[in-house]
């Protein structure tokens, strides 16, 4: 009897909080938890490196909501709104997520959310615009759970789950249930956001090491190695300098190599990550012989999560240099095209004779066009200006299909 009467207490109360709580806001309160599927959870993450996530997840959800239609809405506020829809239902097409994204950029919903909240609309109880109210009809949606996943730096994220006019509208434990996905998907999406901003960070850093002709290698504590940019890959398939032997990093040389495994095993051994080494290594064939930098840092194992000293390996083209870059020089020094090309020769590594006879031009025209470039460079002699070039930001300009293209 005790345990009734404390039931029959706590029902009467939660009635009385509801009359004094608008509908919206506590349809979701004291309800069965209904399960999750696994699968659905599942899927929900597992979207996170997908090309187009959520996707399989939204429709697992559109199932399980027993919806004709689901979205993840991404809404940017301000002077220049836009959305961004990722959807699932029989009416899913290119097009629909095309429509619908420029129709709700313009489009406020009709309730306030706070961010972790879901709510119920129904579209009749409610007047909106002529061409909503036709999209809704034509989409055949008559009811809408919505949650504000998230909102920050201007940006909403808001989850849709909607029902056609011949199907019920949405019960508390529904809600209650979308609610708690809600919760996965708001999860989901900062992972997302993490990872992707780590991958565009990694992106522009590997791809302006490639621009200055600058391979990297990780090699971990264990002797475990990843190759970090296309630079990188292409030195070690022509043998350039280093090698991989045996499932272990090795300069191409063999003398050279007794210097840098002893190197190496230098910089792995730090305890504080402060370790740097460099040399010279034998290029092969003809050329300079290339800057080799190995240097220490302390970061957290992929396969243990505890912290330890990796290695990064450097090696540098002595000349990066590129016929792509003499706009650039122009523009960065207010060079003329000629006295570009000109600069360009020297940044190659060659004699003022050689440039002089691939140009085509006098000694005195290239004495004329060096001593123009010395005071637009702000420079006294002809080394300065050669250490100018080699080391001016040109090489992070230049297009994608030229980089590693040895000059």
């Amino acid at each position: 009897m005790d345990s009734l009467f404390r039931a029959q207490e706590r029902s009467a109360r939660n009635k009385m909080v509801a009359s004094l709580m608008p509908r919206e806001e506590c349809v979701i309160e004291n309800v069965n938890r209904r399960p999750i599927p696994d699968a659905l959870v599942g899927a929900i993450y597992d979207g996170l490196a997908q090309e187009k996530p959520w996707v399989e997840g939204l429709d697992l959800l559109r199932v399980a909501m027993n919806a004709n239609g689901v979205c993840l809405r991404i809404s940017l506020k301000g002077a220049n709104p836009r959305e961004y829809l990722y959807a699932a239902g029989p009416q899913t097409t290119e097009e629909s997520i095309a429509e619908w994204e420029a129709r709700s950029a313009r489009d406020h919903l009709p309730v306030e959310l706070r961010p972790g909240e879901a709510r119920i609309i129904n579209w009749a109880e409610i007047a909106p615009a002529a061409t909503l109210s036709h999209m809704l009809r034509r989409y055949d949606i008559a009811t809408c759970a919505v949650m504000l996943i998230a909102a920050q730096d201007g940006v909403e994220y808001l989850l849709h789950a909607s029902r056609s006019g011949s199907a019920r509208g949405y019960d508390a434990e529904e809600l209650a249930f979308f609610q708690r996905i809600g919760e996965h998907f708001g999860r989901a999406l900062k992972l997302r956001q993490e990872l992707v901003q780590a991958q565009v960070v990694s992106g522009f850093q590997s791809d302006a090491l490639d621009r200055l002709g600058i391979a990297e290698i990780l090699v971990g504590a264990h002797g475990q190695l990843m190759v970090l940019n296309q630079a990188a890959r292409r030195m070690l398939a022509d043998c350039e300098g280093l090698r991989i032997f045996g499932g272990r990093l090795r300069a191409a040389d063999e003398h050279d190599d007794r210097v840098f495994q002893s190197i190496l095993k230098d910089v792995l051994a730090s305890e504080t990550g402060d370790r740097s080494r460099a040399m010279l290594v034998k290029r092969g064939g003809e050329g300079r012989d290339l800057n080799l930098l190995v240097s220490a840092r302390r970061s957290v194992s992929v396969v243990s999560g505890r912290s330890e000293t990796c290695a990064l390996v450097f090696l540098r083209r002595s000349s990066v240099a590129s016929d792509v870059d003499v706009q650039l020089l122009r523009e960065i020094f207010s060079f003329t095209r000629a006295e570009a090309r000109l600069a360009l020769g020297l940044a190659k590594g060659k004699r003022l004779e050689d440039v002089e006879a691939e140009l085509n031009i006098r000694h005195n025209t290239a004495r004329a066009h060096l001593r123009s470039m010395f005071v637009k460079a702000d420079v006294n002699r002809q080394s300065e200006l050669v250490h100018l070039l080699a080391n001016c930001l040109a090489p992070l300009g230049r297009p994608q299909e030229t980089l590693c293209v040895d000059a």
